[in-house]
């Protein structure tokens, strides 16, 4: 799998991607000749895969099943946000950074799962489920990574009629 360097805006192996800079970026342009282009960057497009819940795609046959997908994405919040929350929690009310981080962690996922169904030759991932989790980190008293996970059955779909 593909992952974009920060830095040199260049998809890399994902094992040579840390922290959003690639092993070259991060050896001070190794192998770079002019300093990263900070301006538009070109993303690859989300494949176009069918997404549902439910256990089968309407008005579609399912040709064969390939196989489960899954994807994981963890997100930290940042430590201004976490104090922010935890205010808000003493005195009642709707958190929006929480809320923007969940939905920023739940189509991360939802478009890293489409991508993973595209590499296996899926036109469609049915059964999808999310799962949400909070991890506690080392020393921080209770939090500060959102983890969203992700799974599905990948499919191929018969031809449309």
């Amino acid at each position: 799998m593909q992952t974009l360097c920060n830095e040199c805006s260049k998809y890399k192996p994902e094992a040579e991607v840390k922290f959003g800079v690639c092993d070259d970026c991060y050896k001070f342009g190794a192998t770079r000749t002019a300093p990263p282009d900070h301006g538009q960057r070109v993303v690859e497009p989300v494949p176009d895969i069918i997404l549902t819940t439910s256990i089968d795609v309407p008005g579609r046959q399912i040709e064969s099943v390939i196989s489960i997908v899954a994807v994981e994405v963890a997100l930290t919040l940042h430590v201004f946000k976490d104090i922010a929350n935890a205010f808000r929690d003493m005195f009642g009310g709707r958190s929006r950074t929480s809320q923007a981080a969940l939905k920023e962690a739940r189509l991360a996922a939802l478009d890293q799962l489409k991508r993973e169904a595209k590499e296996i030759g899926a036109d469609a991932v049915i059964a999808v489920d999310l799962d949400y989790n909070e991890l506690s980190t080392i020393g921080s008293g209770g939090g500060g990574i959102l983890l969203v996970v992700a799974n599905g059955t990948a499919v191929k779909l018969a031809p449309a009629l």
